[in-house]
């Protein structure tokens, strides 16, 4: 199994020909990555985590520029986004935790999750900035997606296997209380961006899942003023010092494979 980080948290996995994707982006920030529309469109399955624009604002031209032979799984709040937005209903289908899913040679389980929940120092921080004032266009154009884009408590975990490996991957950076998730992941991914804590903040969640490895991904800067690009090395030198068996991954986001296993 292969896999690459677009930016985000979009991750693009292949193994024996097949191709799949995660949380779909294009940046709004011109300085990022810009990943392939064409590549994108060429995965047979396009798997959404929550409705939030970052998640599912590109995918319906992502649709538009591929062979029509990709399917869309979410579940029901981005279904309907996706449908007002100009996805045919039936290039959807609906999914909820509990799903398994099969994409040969994939093997994908819905679990239930949570959003992420902001801290009021990060709101503040965010609000009072003068990037407000410089990415002003983009911020106009955040508030006109978050009117249709909701996450509506819909939050879902994947747990992706193909072969003798299996990965985990959040699209937010929390958990559901209430489920039994599965332990010892080869791969961990977890989505590095929305606490003014979140160093201190992510320990607990490698405590309860105690994967074998860790990558981070949406820790960019990818849609300005509302993300920012997060400070990860203070985590990767508490990893060092209470998890050293757990290796971290910061990757590039690029066209690059990245040497996870």
């Amino acid at each position: 199994m292969r896999i690459k980080w677009y930016g985000t948290a979009s991750i693009f996995l292949e193994k024996d020909g097949t191709q799949i994707i995660f949380d779909p982006f294009i940046p709004l920030n011109k300085k990022l990555f810009k990943p392939p529309v064409d590549e994108l469109a060429a995965a047979a399955g396009i798997f959404v985590t929550h409705g939030h624009f970052d998640h599912i604002a590109c995918i319906p031209s992502i649709i538009k520029s591929g062979s029509g032979k990709n399917t869309v799984y979410c579940t029901a709040k981005p279904q309907e986004t996706l449908i007002s937005m100009g996805v045919e209903k039936e290039k959807i289908q609906k999914i909820a935790p509990g799903d398994i899913l099969s994409l040969d040679p994939f093997r994908i389980s819905v679990l239930k999750g949570r959003h992420i929940i902001f801290d009021k120092w990060l709101i503040v921080k965010t609000l009072f900035n003068p990037r407000m004032l410089i990415y002003m266009n983009n911020f106009r154009r955040i508030l006109k997606y978050t009117k249709t884009c909701d996450e509506a408590g819909e939050t879902v975990v994947y747990e992706i296997k193909a072969g003798d490996k299996r990965i985990l991957l959040l699209g937010s950076f929390n958990l559901d209380d209430d489920t039994e998730y599965p332990k010892g992941a080869d791969l961990l991914i977890l989505p590095f961006q929305g606490r003014s804590d979140i160093c201190k903040y992510a320990i607990p969640f490698i405590e309860r899942l105690k994967p074998k490895k860790l990558m981070l991904d949406h820790f960019d800067d990818a849609f300005p003023p509302v993300s920012s690009s997060v400070k990860y090395k203070r985590f990767l030198s508490s990893m060092k010092k209470m998890y050293p068996g757990i290796p971290v991954i910061s990757p590039q986001a690029g066209p690059q494979w990245i040497d996870v296993f």
